[in-house]
This record gives structure tokens, sequence and C-alpha cells, in this order.
């Protein structure tokens, strides 16, 4: 399916995805691909930068036109007699009409421009790509952040009711008589913390929120989460790095729309050096004419020419050498573009496949520190009761614990960034493979 295909299709199917319930992260993408204003605009600019191709095929086209005059003269004549001068005055009516025809045989610069415009097209084309899987890569990135964000939220509410409880637990063992002050206050004083922290991942969760909703023009329903049980912890296939890095620097939009801007650099090489070779035109010509001018009054001609025009250039001062000098320094400057990009490709595929293959050991790393710090918080309370630990050590475990879970956490969302990135760097990343991810994915039960 081709890009402009594949749009379509996308913008059909975003008709019929009005959120139901909770919004998920294909529906959004569909949805982005038909209001997001930055895509909406490289999709203009595309189809602006293709017509550049039918506008240089008409250069090499033949050229008609027609061209009529008629009107309405008076003219007066005046002449030397043997009485003096005599002047006669004339009213006429006078017609001229031109049918033109003019087709290209030799217009070096022509051809060389029609060669430019189909790369112009295909970097055209090749940008489209690229900022389809931009957007892609946009959302999913903003939609992963506002779900980071949410768990950050959920583990800090975790902690502020661990906290409560336990500053409860000791303002009655206060009360009692058996219990410290020092307890107190330490548990108020995580509490209040926590509380704190709430503000500052309250800002940021909403200002996420609102940068995902831009992508849409819309405001979010509450957004499925993902779910660690449908998360598919594996490895990118192929599972070689330099695999990676050749498909990328094969079919990376951006390496291709580059490459085909360096191809219309080297046809401008080709457009400034025509200005040295001549040009060859087929003229044909029709034309008819009555009273053409006031010394042919009443004459009719009706003139047919066909013949073969050419230009030769001599000299111009210097112009053409300087366009082609020019025209080089572009195309060295097109080529170091593509170079750069090339390089900063190829450090990111590097980025992002480590980031993918080691966040698998992350999470699972992660997971194993959630279920120590869990089991250490248990035994902690236990010794708690037993009187072999106290209150301070109980508010540790918990912050251990949330620790862990927080990394947990954003160890999840990297992993699936990671991915997320490294498949839109090699084109991958099309409303399929939206799917896919999408199917990590369920409703949230308890939006907040």
């Amino acid at each position: 399916m081709t890009s402009r295909r594949r749009i379509f299709f996308c913008a059909f199917l975003a008709a019929f995805a009005a959120p139901v319930g909770a919004d998920d992260l294909l529906g959004l993408y569909r949805e982005a691909i038909v209001a997001d204003a930055v895509f909406l605009a490289a999709r203009a600019d595309a189809s602006a930068r293709r017509e550049a191709l039918p506008q240089a095929r008409a250069q090499l086209l033949p050229n008609l036109s027609f061209s009529g005059t008629k009107s309405r003269n008076t003219t007066e004549q005046t002449s030397q007699s043997l009485i003096g001068p005599i002047t006669t005055e004339r009213d006429y009516d006078s017609h001229n009409y031109a049918l033109s025809l003019r087709q290209p045989l030799i217009r070096p610069y022509n051809v060389a421009a029609y060669q430019q415009a189909r790369a112009q097209a295909e970097s055209a084309d090749a940008s489209l790509a690229w900022a389809t899987q931009d957007v892609a890569a946009r959302v999913g990135g903003a939609y992963f952040d506002v779900l980071l964000a949410q768990s950050e939220m959920d583990v800090n509410k975790a902690q502020q009711d661990a906290y409560a409880a336990q500053l409860l637990h000791a303002e009655k063992s206060f009360a009692a008589g058996y219990g410290a002050r020092t307890d107190i206050d330490e548990a108020r004083s995580r509490l209040d913390l926590a509380q704190a922290q709430a503000l500052e991942l309250r800002h940021r969760l909403e200002y996420l929120q609102d940068a995902l909703g831009a992508l849409v023009n819309r405001p979010l329903t509450p957004l499925s989460r993902l779910d660690p049980l449908r998360l598919e912890l594996a490895s990118p296939a192929p599972d070689r790095l330099e695999d990676w890095i050749q498909e990328a620097e094969a079919v990376n939009p951006q390496l291709q729309s580059l490459r085909a801007r360096v191809d219309a650099a080297e046809k401008e090489v080709w457009k400034a050096r025509s200005g040295h070779l001549p040009t060859v035109d087929l003229i044909a010509q029709r034309a008819k004419s009555e009273s053409e001018s006031n010394t042919s009054i009443g004459v009719e001609y009706d003139t047919k020419m066909v013949g073969v025009q050419a230009n030769i250039p001599l000299f111009s001062g210097g112009y053409v050498n300087s366009t082609v000098r020019q025209a080089l320094a572009e195309l060295e400057k097109q080529r170091q573009q593509l170079e750069a990009a090339r390089r900063d490709i190829r450090l990111e595929v590097r980025k992002e496949f480590d980031a993918a293959v080691q966040g698998v050991q992350w999470v699972r790393a992660y997971e194993q520190a959630v279920r120590s710090a869990e089991q250490t918080l248990f035994s902690t309370k236990k010794g708690f009761q037993a009187g072999r630990r106290n209150s301070l050590d109980i508010l540790n475990a918990e912050q251990n614990l949330a620790a862990a879970r927080r990394d947990l956490n954003r160890g999840r969302y990297q992993y699936v960034t990671a991915r997320l990135r490294l498949f839109s760097l090699v084109g991958r990343l099309d409303d399929a493979e939206m799917t896919r991810f999408n199917d990590w994915l369920t409703p949230d039960r308890n939006p907040s």
C-alpha cells in the first residue's frame, strides 16, 4: 500500500474511531493523521512540491498559442499637389490573427529541469512518509509519557496511603502511652513530602495530557493503560544491531528524502551548465491579416510558416560560470547534510536498539526488585510487631518499595518507547505496527 493510500485509509478509519469509554493508542494515532497540524502541513507541502513534476514536463511539450487583434482605425494622409497640400481622412477596420506552435527539440535546460523535478517529487514522497512515521512516534511517545505520569501518580498515592496509615498508628500508639513523638513527626514528614510531590506530579500529568490532546485537537477521555501481562518483553527482531543499521540506511524516509535532494542538486548543476549549450525549437505558424497598416488598407494576407529556430549562447558576462559554481556548492551542502543525517540515524538506531534490548533485562530486574521490596516491607512489619523493628524502618521500607515500583514503571515505558522509536527509524511504524503496540493496552478500570 502506498503512503498516500495508507493515509487515506487511516483517515477513513479515524472517522469511525470516536472514543467510547477510553482512548487508546491506535485510535489517537488514526485521529492525529487527520487532525495534527504538523502532519497536515507536511502533507500539503508534499502536494505542493509534487507539482514541480508536471510543470517541468510541460516545458518539454508543445506550446500552442493564439493571438488576435481587431481594431477600428482612422488615418489622415497629406499629399502635395499643384494647388497645395491635400489631406484625406480614411476610416477602416484591421484584423490580425495568428496560431503558433512551438515544440522544443533540443533544450538541455528543460531536460535537466524535468529530471530535477522527478527527484523533487521523490523527495516529497519520502518527506511525507517520514512525516507519517513522525506523527506515529509523536503520538506514541506522548501517549506513553501520559501513562508513565499516571503510574507515578499511582505510586505517589500508594505512598501517601501507607504514610497516612503509619501516621495514624503512631498517633494511636503515642496516645496509648507506648509510642514516641519522633515516630509521629517522621511519619508526618514523609506524608507531607509525598503530598508536595503529588502537586508537582499532577501539574506534569496535566501538561502531558494537554500535549497529547493537542495532537488530536480535542480533550482526552481516560486512556487505556499498559497491561504488564500483555506486554511483550522480547528483543527486537532481527537481534543484530548491524542489521537494523543497514535497514535504516536503506529505507529510512528521512535519508531517502535527503538522497533525492542530492539528486536534485546534481540536476541543478546540469541545468547551470546548460547555459552554454544551444537550443533548437520547431516553429509552425499560420497568420491572417487584413488592412494590417495604413499602407495596406483593404489588403489581406494569409501566411503559413514552418521552421526551425536555433539559439547559440556566446557570452553572458560570466553569469553561467557563476551559476555552475553556486550549484556545485549547493550540491556539496546537500551531500554533507545527507552524511550528517546518516551518522545521526546510525547513532539513534544504536541508542534505541540498545535501550530495547537492555529494557527487557531492566524490566525483569525491576520486577524482581519490586518483589524483594514487597517482601522486605512484609518482614519489617512483622519485625515491628515483634518489637525488633521501629516505625522508621517501616517508613524506609515503604519508600524503597515506592522507588522500586517507580523504577519498574519507568523501565517498562522506556522499553516500549525505545521499540516505538526504533521501528520509526526503519519506516515500520505503520497502522499494523501501531495495532500491535495497542494490543499491550487494556481499558482503565479506575480512571482518576
